[in-house]
């Protein structure tokens, strides 16, 4: 079925019936007034009856001639036709046909009535004249004679009045059904103006503008309705806001969380899942959800972990081994969702990445592992060397001054250790960017102010420092440890330097930051060294580091002072040919 627009709908019912209404109005008056003209005109002829009735009488007409003649001139003076007729149907006299060549009138309707009632009427088509006539029939009876008075006239006038009086009503109704057609369109917008405007308020509504409000009609009942929708829009407006609220407070947490978060219905397929979990399983978060856990990521052991989870109520753990993206080590916890009664619910799966603990346990393993050989060594040859000495080696005093110059190195050595150790842990306690630590300072200045307790050394072995700076340069630095990082780099080229070569101090001045170079012409370091030389005790030639009275820990420091200043350290070395280091420092 089409549909139809309410004001059309409106505007036909109220056009059928306005029509229908008219139509019964014109069928009715022309019915009403039709009967009145008739009474009028009976009314008119049993006038003229009873008049001629008397006018007989004062006159007492007996002769038939006579009673001919003068029904024919008053019928045509009066216009009515006159027909006197005896009780036995016979005519006796008649204003429009000769009596003779008439019939008998015995079985006429108005002759019949006339006899029974004294008064008769009838409207039908004449049998002389062929054409329809009202009659109108009244019985006079006096001392002298008794007859039927009729008088009649053709119904031809009263059928071209009551057609023109139809006509007219017809006219007078369609002007008026035009009226009240359009009165009915303008008076159906009026009504539906406000409709409409509520069913644009709540089209807005349906597209999240719930702010806006509908306009309020005169129109009581459409007033309320309107007080309905915007109370409706606000009570929705108010629990989408809390609902969205909950979900961004629910999400930022999720977001916020460094453990990574599944949740599954009861299908195992996925409902949500936040940035660290896809970040540990490589996923994109928005196009995985409702796709079955088996499809999304590929790992016999993790979806067995979430079947069983799914199939019993208790909480379950274990862990789990990664080797895409990249290995990682996670520990799993699984439980189930509560659900409604006679529900199942599914299941959360929270992955705590034990991958750097792990690795930080493997650190520190070595670490002291590291500490341990390092400090082994001197204590060990300082212990034997003294036993030696209490073992009589006094007496000789040339092996005596020998060995106490070895336990001095070695405790010099050991000294050395310990300091690194503390100044690493010291510096390991400032954070990053502490600007407590840090102050203006002239870059030159502290260059040449730490070279200066370098230059003996490399003189000592014909070593070059050649330095392109940048002028009037400073930055925000902490000079102490400045000094110490750029003091352990110039340590290690002048260390592992050849003689007579050369070292490069080279300054930079770049859009926002500052780039400072140690380039030396050393033996190099390959490459598989170059992504640990920064840890602790890490040595790429550990004889070669303890000849030439290396901690280990130099490189460490560095890391941790530039980290301090916000600067990148950076390492680039080629075998046989030398090593520069760079550290890029901010500007501000």
């Amino acid at each position: 079925m089409k549909k139809q627009k309410l004001i059309v709908r409106l505007f036909s019912s109220y056009l059928a019936l306005v029509i229908l209404a008219m139509m019964l109005i014109i069928i009715f008056a022309s019915a009403a007034i039709e009967d009145f003209y008739f009474e009028q005109n009976v009314n008119n002829l049993q006038a003229r009856a009873i008049l001629l009735d008397e006018i007989l009488e004062s006159k007492n007409i007996i002769n038939p001639d006579t009673l001919q003649a003068f029904c024919q001139n008053l019928g045509d003076e009066i216009n009515t036709r006159i027909t006197l007729i005896i009780p036995s149907g016979q005519v006796l006299a008649d204003s429009d046909e000769d009596p003779r060549n008439m019939d008998s009138h015995h079985d006429r309707p108005e002759v019949i009535q006339a006899l029974a009632e004294e008064e008769g009427v009838s409207r039908r088509s004449s049998y002389t004249l062929e054409e329809e006539h009202l009659y109108f029939a009244k019985m006079c009876t006096n001392e002298k004679h008794a007859m039927i008075i009729r008088v009649s006239f053709p119904t031809h006038a009263l059928k071209s009045a009551m057609d023109s009086l139809k006509l007219n009503l017809l006219i007078g109704g369609g002007f008026i059904i035009i009226l009240l057609a359009i009165l009915n369109w303008y008076l159906s917008g009026q009504i539906l103006k406000p409709i409409q405007i509520m069913e644009s308020g709540a089209r807005r509504f349906a597209r999240g503008k719930l702010k806006m409000k509908v306009p309020e009609s005169d129109i009581p009942e459409l007033g309320s309705l309107a007080q309905s929708l915007n109370l409706m829009a606000k009570q929705i407006y108010d629990r989408i806001r809390v609902i969205t609220q909950q979900k961004n407070e629910q999400m930022a947490i999720l977001s916020s969380m460094t453990e990574g978060v599944l949740a599954l219905n009861p299908d195992g397929e996925l409902l949500s899942c936040n940035r660290a979990a896809a970040n540990m399983f490589g996923l994109h978060a928005k196009t995985i959800v409702g796709r079955p856990l088996h499809e999304v990521i590929r790992h016999t052991e993790l979806i067995d972990f979430a079947t069983t989870v799914l199939g019993t109520k208790k909480s379950r753990e274990c862990h789990i081994s990664l080797f895409e993206p990249e290995e990682r080590t996670l520990n799993v916890i699984g439980s189930r969702m509560p659900a409604k009664k006679g529900a199942t619910g599914g299941a959360v799966l929270v992955f705590t990445d034990l991958t750097q603990i792990h690795r930080l346990e493997g650190v520190r393993r070595e670490f002291v592992a590291n500490v341990s050989h390092e400090l082994k060594t001197p204590i060990t040859s300082i212990q034997g060397y003294v036993e030696t000495l209490q073992d009589g080696a006094l007496k000789d005093t040339e092996n005596a001054q020998r060995f106490l110059e070895i336990i001095s190195k070695h405790a010099v050595r050991l000294g050395q250790i310990v300091d690194d150790l503390l100044e690493l842990s010291r510096i390991e306690e400032i954070k990053e960017g502490e600007k407590q630590y840090l102050e203006d300072h002239a870059l030159n200045e502290l260059i040449q102010s730490t070279l200066t307790q370098f230059r003996p050394a490399a003189e000592s072995r014909s070593i070059a420092i050649n330095l392109e700076l940048e002028e009037n340069v400073e930055l925000l630095l902490n000079a102490k440890l400045f000094s110490h990082a750029l003091g352990n780099l110039l340590d290690n080229a002048i260390k592992y330097s050849e003689s007579n070569t050369s070292i490069s101090i080279i300054t930079q001045r770049q859009k926002k930051s500052l780039l400072l170079e140690i380039r030396d012409q050393g033996p190099g370091i390959d490459d598989h060294h170059l992504t640990r030389i920064f840890e602790r005790f890490y040595r790429v030639d550990r004889g070669r580091s303890r000849e030439v009275g290396g901690t280990g820990l130099g490189l460490s420091i560095v890391k941790h002072i530039a980290r301090i200043h916000n600067a990148t350290l950076e390492v680039e070395s080629v075998p046989g040919e030398g090593s520069t280091f760079r550290l890029l420092f901010p500007i501000t």
